[in-house]
């Protein structure tokens, strides 16, 4: 099965000056368990990745305040591990093993066109 069969789309996206209040409601909107963060428009550029893993240890139990700070504070920040829309699920399995990763951007020459998670990969199996 390729990659292209489970990844999600379209995907959630904020900028680096967006603030963490403003990604955790994109991500709630969305049903997403994560954000790509990326400059304006431009999807060949994925500078990052936030979760609500990071959102939680970096921001909440912190009691730091989501809407005074910036995405680019809590991302992690690229080059991210990637793969190719025609990747097999096998391949994802073993780079999000290989990389301690459950989130995979997808990409098509050059440019983000989804996202496969360990849940995309789970559903298969089951």
């Amino acid at each position: 099965m390729k990659v292209r069969d489970l990844m999600s789309y379209p995907i959630a996206t904020v900028t680096p000056e967006a603030t963490v209040l403003e990604a955790v409601k994109r991500m709630t909107v969305e049903k997403k368990g994560c954000v790509l963060v990326a400059r304006e428009g431009l999807l060949k550029e994925c500078l990052g990745i936030v979760t609500t893993s990071q959102i939680f240890l970096k921001v909440f139990s912190q009691g730091r305040d989501p809407a005074a700070i910036a995405v680019r504070e809590i991302m992690t920040e690229g080059p991210l591990v990637t793969i190719d829309l025609d990747a097999t699920t096998s391949e994802a399995a073993r780079l999000m093993q290989e990389h301690n990763i459950r989130r995979l951007p997808v990409m098509k020459d050059g440019a983000l066109v989804g996202i496969i998670t360990s849940k995309n990969l789970l559903a298969c199996v089951v």
